[in-house]
């Protein structure tokens, strides 16, 4: 049992590297065998290793995140031309973007900007309201009427150094959160890292307008204070720095979900900034998922860069 544990976290730590040479570079060249070098494995284990890892294909996998985010740079960046957001997002003929998008979303990228996004996350949001089983019901009810957004905060721009950090991934914007926390911060205590003096920072995949909540893919990550390796199934990686909208807020579970669209959807579109094709990340200073308040208390930053 041991053994096999062993194994298992092996694989998922190697899997870890080729995800993050995915996630922090859309438009690179994503090809199998320099993922697969990334990982240290053979292109033959590392499709095989990925798929058991992630449920996807390498090539599925690398092809949704494309078009994941190109879906959400077309509306958070609205004055962007349709063919940089597709070159940002590792499409390199405008032909093939929009014959890959079409079959994504259901329709062009025009439409989509234009009234596709909002059809389908209205429909989406009418399916999810109903489910009594749906954390985020009420986000979805309320969002559908535009009753009760919240006031957004200040944003601030600012330029934030890159972060060294340990993490472990979780599928699901759902309360399986905690118990990737007590893991993350249990492993930190075994390899004598005071939790106490360090950040932790969560990484948001998934926009909850257009993704299930319990398929939006989050990252539980803990600050470093020197160099550390990978181990027992946790990840390091470095969170990139750069030009961030910064905005503070507190609340309680599901209330990040309305700050999240707020920024995306009402300030960034109306500001001197675009988002960049990197997801964003919330600072707390009270995590909700581990304290007895339930609470949360966090600086949620947006990598954006000057519209030119």
């Amino acid at each position: 049992m041991g053994q096999r544990r062993n194994t298992s976290y092996e694989h998922q730590e190697r899997i870890n590297e080729a995800l993050y040479r995915i996630h922090a570079d859309l438009s690179g060249d994503l090809d199998i065998i320099s993922l697969a070098q990334r990982a240290c494995y053979s292109p033959y284990h590392f499709q095989r290793i990925f798929k058991q890892i992630t449920g996807e294909t390498v090539h599925d996998y690398v092809r949704r995140c494309r078009l994941e985010w190109a879906a959400n740079l077309l509306i958070y960046n609205p004055d962007t031309a349709i063919v940089e957001i597709a070159t940002e997002c590792g499409f390199h003929s405008n032909a093939s973007f929009n014959h890959a998008f079409k079959a994504f979303v259901g329709c062009s990228p025009s439409v989509w900007r234009r009234e596709g996004y909002e059809n389908r996350s209205r429909s989406l949001k009418a399916l999810w309201s109903v489910s009594d089983t749906n954390p985020h019901r009420k986000y979805y009810e309320d969002t559908l009427r535009e009753t009760d957004r919240p006031v957004l905060p200040p944003v601030v721009i600012k330029h934030l150094a890159s972060q060294p950090v340990a993490y472990i991934r979780h599928i699901g914007y759902d309360q399986g959160i905690g118990e990737v926390w007590a893991r993350l911060l249990d492993w930190a205590t075994v390899h004598d890292i005071a939790v106490e003096k360090q950040q932790m920072i969560a990484l948001h995949h998934s926009n909850p307008d257009l993704i299930p909540f319990e398929r939006c893919r989050y990252v539980a990550c803990l600050t470093l204070p020197n160099k550390t390796y990978p181990s027992d199934g946790v990840g390091v990686m470095e969170i990139p720095g750069g030009l961030h909208a910064c905005c503070e807020a507190e609340g309680v579970f599901g209330d990040l979900l309305y700050l999240m669209r707020n920024l995306y959807m009402q300030w960034l579109p109306a500001s001197d900034y675009q988002a960049r094709s990197i997801p964003p990340h919330a600072r707390y200073q009270d995590n909700h998922f581990i304290n007895q308040s339930r609470r949360f208390r966090l600086t949620f930053n947006i990598p954006v860069s000057r519209k030119r």
